[in-house]
C-alpha cells in the first residue's frame, strides 16, 4: 500500500480542533464538541469555502436554536414535540432558501430540544450558539493565516504539464500517423480549470495584483489544443503532412523521425489542426510565469 503525506487541509483541520479544545480549557467556550464540529465543517478547500460554510452553519445554528429553544419552553423531550420541531426547521430553513443549513440546523435543534435537560434554556441555548460561532471563527482564521495554497504557482506548473503532454502527443501524431489517446490531456485540463477556480476564490480575499485575464485566455488555448487533437483523433483517413507544418515542427522538436512522409495539398484540414496546435503550444511557451507568480 502507497502512503502519501497528509495534506495541508488535513493539517490545518487537526491545528482549528486543537486550538477549540485550549478554548474549552481557557474557559472561552462552554461545550468544546460544538466548536470543534463548526471548525471541522468549516475546514474547506479555500478561504472562500470556508467563510461560505461558516455562514450556513451560523444561520443552521441560529434557526436550529431559536426552533429549539421554543419547543424546550412548551415540553423538553417529547417524542411529538421533537418531530414538529424538526419539521418545523427544515420547513424554515426551506422558506430562508438555506438548504444547505438544514442539517446544522436539525443536529443543533436536537442538541437544543434533547440536551437541555435540567439547565435554563436561555443560557443552554445561547451557549450552544456562542460555542458553534467560536468554532466557525478558529476554522476561517486557520484557514486564513496558516498556510494559504499558492494556487497561482500551481497553475502555471499544470500549464507547464499540459504543455509538455501536448508536445508528446503531437509528436506522436505526425510521426507515427496514427491519432492518439488524448484523455490525458483532457484529465489535466479539468484539473487546471479547479485550480483556476479555486484561485479566483482565494484572489477575493487577497492584495495580490494579478492579470487573471491572461491567465484565462492561456486555460482556453489550452483547451483549444485539447481540441484540434480531439477533431484529429476522429480522422479515418490516412493524413499527410505538408512542407510548412514539417519545418514548424522541427523548430518544435530537437529529432523528428526522418521517414515522415510530406505532402502539399493532399490533407488541407488535417494540416490546418496542426499549424493550430503548434501556434498554442509556442504562444503557452512563451508565458513568463516569473512575472506573475
Amino acid at each position: 500500500m502507497k502512503l502519501h503525506k497528509p495534506g495541508m487541509r488535513n493539517i490545518k483541520t487537526g491545528i482549528g480542533v486543537m486550538i477549540c479544545v485550549l478554548a474549552g480549557h481557557l474557559h472561552l467556550v462552554d461545550n468544546t464538541l460544538f466548536a470543534a464540529i463548526a471548525c471541522i465543517v468549516c475546514m474547506q478547500t479555500t478561504v472562500k469555502g470556508s467563510l461560505t460554510a461558516g455562514l450556513n452553519r451560523l444561520k443552521g445554528t441560529f434557526i436550529g436554536g431559536l426552533i429549539g429553544f421554543i419547543f424546550v419552553l412548551i415540553h423538553p423531550g417529547n417524542p411529538i414535540l421533537s418531530c414538529l420541531g424538526i419539521i418545523t426547521t427544515i420547513y424554515i430553513c426551506n422558506v430562508l432558501k438555506i438548504n444547505n443549513s438544514i442539517s446544522i440546523a436539525c443536529v443543533v435543534y436536537c442538541a437544543i430540544y434533547l440536551g437541555v435537560g435540567t439547565n435554563n434554556p436561555i443560557a443552554y441555548s445561547f451557549h450552544r450558539i456562542v460555542d458553534t460561532s467560536i468554532g466557525i471563527l478558529i476554522g476561517v482564521c486557520v484557514n486564513y493565516f496558516i498556510y494559504r495554497p499558492n494556487y497561482l504557482g500551481r497553475i502555471y506548473n499544470e500549464i507547464r504539464e499540459i504543455e509538455n503532454t501536448s508536445i508528446i502527443l503531437l509528436k506522436s501524431e505526425i510521426e507515427k500517423g496514427n491519432h492518439v489517446d488524448i484523455s490525458s490531456l483532457k484529465n489535466e485540463i479539468t484539473k487546471l480549470e479547479g485550480l483556476y477556480k479555486n484561485f479566483l476564490d482565494e484572489l477575493e480575499y487577497s492584495n495580490d495584483e494579478v492579470d487573471n485575464k491572461s491567465i484565462n485566455k492561456t486555460i482556453n488555448k489550452c483547451k483549444q489544443i485539447y481540441l484540434h487533437l480531439q477533431v484529429l483523433e476522429h480522422m479515418k483517413d490516412k493524413c499527410y503532412l505538408n512542407k510548412e507544418n514539417y519545418i514548424k515542427s522541427k523548430d518544435l522538436y530537437e529529432k523528428l523521425d526522418k521517414n515522415i512522409e510530406i505532402k502539399e495539398n493532399v490533407s488541407p484540414v488535417y494540416n490546418f489542426h496542426i499549424s493550430r496546435i503548434i501556434e498554442h503550444i509556442n504562444e503557452i511557451h512563451d508565458i513568463d510565469v516569473d512575472d506573475n507568480i
